[in-house]
């Protein structure tokens, strides 16, 4: 299958700060075999891969190439979800510790009376909820169109059917915006994030969370030292395509115009199921997430699995 794509264009550059002086650290495989059916030419990637490269002047890692289908991402996250699955993500609470404290962060930089707030990937609307319940008056931007009516219908707010790269074609500024889980799966994140910055008042703040891109790969290779026949999954498919470390994700605010740039970890998603497996797991990430703020330059350990992270419009 892999003889009848598009083909792939390259990246000289590193997508932070432009350095070119990258090096291969890894190999992201492609499968997308599931689209065999709805998209062949999507699909037609299955059996590619492209290079992961670290730049060294900033630590940021990204692919060497990118397929050069046009709209190759918004095509992958096309996803047919159905109305069941989308109900259980809207009322679960897996994300609820990292909402929450989320909420909590920008109420303490803004007063009272601003609180214009948009979410940025708002995937099914509970994030958009909590925000409602905690006083905050919200819009949503969310390209899948399922989950995009369904956080509309739950919250009656505005949710605005586009791609996340076009968040400055709204025509309207916001108090606070936020991208949970969002930034990693977009090429070229300083780009996005000026667009972001375009979107805030004066003054306004950006809540930016993502995995730590060091954290991840060093568990993602300490399992398969231990699991034989594993394989490390960090950047299958190219579903994520920023790796940030502490320093990159800092980098990558700061030239895209914000200041006060504060980088601490990210809470973590608890899993819901119940059982004695889950519940030793939500220990675990709980017990890792304490560590890794408690310890000087925890952010820097193994423990920090995701990177959370504030930042002020400059403007004013």
């Amino acid at each position: 299958m892999s003889g009848n794509h598009a083909g792939f264009t390259a990246i000289a550059a590193c997508w932070v700060c432009e350095g070119r002086n990258l090096k291969k650290v890894g190999v992201a495989p492609i499968d997308l075999s599931e689209f065999r059916d709805e998209d062949a030419l999507l699909a037609a990637y299955s059996g590619t891969s492209v290079s992961l490269q670290r730049c060294a002047a900033c630590g940021f890692v990204q692919p060497g190439a990118l397929p050069s289908l046009p709209r190759f991402f918004d095509r992958m996250y096309n996803q047919l979800w159905s109305a069941d699955w989308i109900q259980r993500e809207f009322e679960s609470s897996y994300k609820d510790m990292i909402f929450t404290g989320i909420l909590r962060a920008l109420a303490a930089r803004l007063p009272a009376s601003r609180r214009a707030l948009l979410d940025v990937g708002a995937h099914a609307g509970r994030f958009m909820r909590l925000a409602q319940a905690g006083g905050w008056r919200v819009e949503g931007l969310e390209l899948n169109p399922r989950t995009a009516s369904h956080a509309a219908a739950r919250t009656g707010a505005p949710v605005h059917r586009l791609n996340a790269d076009m968040v400055d074609s709204l025509g309207r500024r916001f108090d606070a915006v936020t991208l949970t889980d969002v930034l990693e799966h977009m090429p070229d994140p300083v780009a996005m994030l000026r667009r972001v910055h375009a979107v805030l008042a004066p003054q306004g703040w950006v809540a930016v969370k993502v995995p730590n891109g060091p954290a991840q790969w060093f568990k993602e290779h300490a399992r398969a030292r231990l699991s034989r026949g594993y394989a490390p999954r960090v950047a299958n498919s190219l579903v994520h395509v920023n790796h940030f470390s502490p320093r990159s994700l800092r980098v990558a605010l700061e030239r895209a115009g914000f200041d006060r740039v504060a980088v601490g970890a990210g809470a973590p998603e608890l899993l819901p199921d119940p059982g004695a497996g889950p519940a030793v797991s939500n220990v675990l990430r709980r017990v890792s997430y304490g560590v890794s703020r408690a310890l000087p330059g925890g952010i820097h350990t193994p423990f920090a699995f995701n990177l959370q992270a504030y930042a002020r419009q400059s403007e004013g």
